[in-house]
């Protein structure tokens, strides 16, 4: 391990003062100061005031915080952190989620056959790998490994949330992604206003408008949320309006879903309705398409309020999208006026 990945595992562990370092490592006083001194340039470590001492620490943001956990993580496995962080030990294990053997790594990272070779040696050894054969090579990767799991979550691409805002002036947007994509959230903007859905957890922070977080087991796109909400009271009386109104949504993928989980009645005679609420957010033709794709078979729109009584305006819709509605119009109304 060398002296920066030493000083970085320490301080992970628990915040250090600067003298408390130099005594406790094995290494010159100046070699400790500079390598501290290019790690807070780098930004990988603050500085921080702790009961009136000046202590190093690591950043609070998401990717800092993984990084801790990995350094931690690695050191409770008996395994050098810096190895596995190393550029080329980086490329070949991002590899081995393609393919399995020492050939098509070389070619893939353009890394000398013989690096390859140790590096698997290296992952075999640290438990991250397995060898199905070892003349040739066949090495595949243990995914439930803690370690290739912190490392997946490291290394994956950033991803985009689907924001879902409210126009006008209502001080909301609701995030619709995954638990992954949470936590990374909770790190980065915890100085935000922000709640999670089903929790309880609300904080109010520096900024006025208020992220509404919501867990989903698998990332989703806007037209897969608009599906899955348009089943429930809360998605067609508020969620899908806003989808609507954020005007990001592909019609056309949403009538391919729609086909696919046999809802087309439904949801274009969602789309209807707020159609003739408010002639500008569906745009024209889209109503139309839906209804040449409707089904001969009757479905019940919102089931769990079927014990609620009609009140007549349903009656042209039924009609023409063979569905038995049990829809508030009066909340969809208030809905489509609050954007």
């Amino acid at each position: 391990m060398n002296i920066k990945s030493a000083i970085f595992g320490l301080i992970c562990i628990k915040p250090q003062t600067i003298s408390s370092i130099v005594k406790r490592l094995p290494y010159s006083k100046d070699s400790i100061y500079n390598a501290i001194e290019d790690e807070l340039k780098e930004e990988k470590i603050i500085k921080i005031k702790t009961d009136g001492e000046t202590r190093l620490d690591v950043p609070n943001d998401y990717d800092s915080q993984k990084l801790k956990e990995f350094f931690v993580k690695s050191l409770s496995y008996g395994i050098d952190p810096e190895i596995l962080l190393r550029k080329n030990a980086l490329s070949v294990w991002k590899s081995l989620d393609y393919f399995d053997n020492v050939t098509s790594i070389v070619q893939e990272t353009n890394i000398s056959e013989k690096s390859v070779r140790k590096f698997l040696r290296i992952f075999s050894d640290f438990g991250l790998i397995k060898f199905e054969k070892k003349k040739p090579i066949i090495a595949i990767k243990l995914k439930n490994h803690p370690l290739n799991i912190l490392l997946s979550l490291m290394l994956q691409e950033k991803h985009v949330n689907h924001r879902i805002y409210t126009p006008g002036s209502t001080p909301f947007e609701e995030i619709i992604t995954t638990p992954d994509e949470i936590e990374k959230i909770l790190y980065d903007k915890i100085d935000d206003s922000l709640t999670i859905k089903r929790t309880g957890f609300m904080i109010k922070g520096e900024k006025d408008k208020i992220a509404i977080l919501e867990s989903t087991p698998i990332k989703q796109t806007l037209e897969e949320i608009f599906i899955n909400k348009i089943m429930t009271s809360e998605g067609v009386e508020d969620t899908c309006i806003k989808i609507l109104a954020y005007k990001k949504l592909s019609y056309d993928t949403l009538l391919k879903y729609a086909i696919e989980k046999n809802l087309v009645n439904l949801v274009g005679c969602y789309l209807d309705i707020i159609n003739d609420i408010n002639k500008q957010i569906i745009p024209k033709g889209v109503v139309e398409k839906f209804l040449k794709n409707i089904s001969i078979k009757k479905y019940v729109f919102l089931k769990d309020e079927a014990s609620y009584d009609k009140f007549g305006w349903e009656e042209k819709y039924e009609k023409k999208w063979n569905v038995d509605l049990y829809l508030d119009i009066g909340a969809i109304e208030h809905g489509v006026r609050a954007i």
